[in-house]
């Protein structure tokens, strides 16, 4: 009778275990990895350096997150006495950093001409004396589909000849075992990116394996698909590739800073439709929209200072499976409301 009752109790101890283990008793759940880029600055624009995960409030529909690591990136421009004295107890501090330069270059050869050569020359400037040692700097564009002059490199020469090859109507590289070549869908790069946005959801899955936070500098004079209807100055419709490029982009921590081409809008065009697509894109991204620019240095300037440091906080969030959607994502510092920190709305999950 003792062996007996051992043996039962033995079993009711593990049933909760049989439980579950039994498929249908127990949550199906997703965990999703997520990455956030973060830029922290005081009110008077200042880097603050220093923090640490739990110096970091990450809220999901106001339940706090648990952040599981803190990188810390920086161009080592602020590597002064300020930052070799900061407390960095993030668990690594990384020096590259990832620009693309992308010309939405119009389809009439003439057309802006004068204004893209002085984009052009704007980011040739970078290149010669803005770009740090641990910059990774990529070249591409669009007209009648994305093109990819040159992939990310630090090869100064070799970014100049890629800003001459944008000037062109030419095919651009299709092949390569760089960053974005190598994961690109080179059929889908020739023929599905009719569209710029298009284009930009391709580029965004393409750089969506490196982990840091990617800029994406637009030269544009304005995006509109042919199929988003115009009333009043405005778009009141939206392209079906217009959400999935912002999802894509968000995915791929890709930031867009947007710098109107124009100088001054057209008597013939209607202010709002020139703007609103580009103000979208980088308010949706964790970005910044230059309009009216009458020269290209300080967009370019203001992007580089930007990201002369800033933090990846990477954690997990769990999802029923089968669920699909937009989370959108609150980050602050605790204890200090003036600071300003800037990172992406969210991100899409179950997709």
């Amino acid at each position: 009778m003792r062996s007996l009752a051992v043996l039962i109790a033995l079993l009711g101890a593990m049933l909760p275990v049989f439980a579950q283990e039994q498929p249908g008793l127990r949550e199906q759940i997703d965990v999703n990895a997520v990455l956030l880029d973060v830029i922290v600055t005081d009110d008077k624009g200042n880097q603050i350096l220093g923090l640490t995960r739990d110096d970091f409030v990450v809220t999901e529909n106001g339940v706090a997150q648990e952040i599981d690591s803190v990188d810390y990136f920086t161009n080592r421009r602020l590597l002064d006495a300020r930052e070799e004295n900061a407390p960095f107890k993030v668990e690594r501090i990384r020096e590259e950093r990832y620009f693309i330069f992308f010309f939405d270059k119009p389809q009439e050869p003439g057309l802006l001409f004068d204004r893209l050569n002085h984009a052009r020359a704007a980011v040739r400037d970078f290149i010669r004396n803005q770009m740090k040692e641990g910059d990774q700097v990529a070249i591409a564009g669009h007209d009648v589909r994305l093109k990819v002059y040159t992939d990310f490199t630090s090869d100064k020469a070799r970014l100049e000849r890629a800003l001459e090859e944008s000037a062109k109507f030419g095919k651009g590289l299709t092949e390569g075992s760089t960053p974005i070549l190598a994961n690109i869908n080179r059929r889908a790069m020739v023929n599905r990116t009719g569209t710029v946005y298009q284009a930009l959801d391709l580029l965004a899955d393409a750089v969506r394996p490196i982990r840091a936070r990617k800029n994406l500098i637009v030269f544009s004079p304005g995006i509109a698909d042919i199929n988003e209807t115009q009333m009043n100055g405005m778009l009141v419709e939206r392209s079906r590739h217009l959400d999935p490029a912002v999802q894509s982009l968000n995915a791929a921590n890709v930031s867009v800073y947007a710098v109107q081409l124009q100088q001054t809008i057209d008597a013939d065009l209607m202010e709002p439709v020139v703007n609103q697509r580009l103000a979208e894109l980088s308010n949706s991204t964790g970005g910044k929209y230059f309009q009216f620019n009458t020269s290209f240095e300080p967009a370019i300037n203001q992007v580089e200072e930007a990201n002369a440091g800033y933090y990846l906080l990477t954690y997990r969030s769990r999802k029923a499976r089968g669920e699909k959607g937009f989370q959108k994502v609150q980050v602050s510092v605790k204890n200090q409301p003036q600071l300003r920190v800037t990172s992406r709305a969210g991100y899409e999950f179950g997709s």
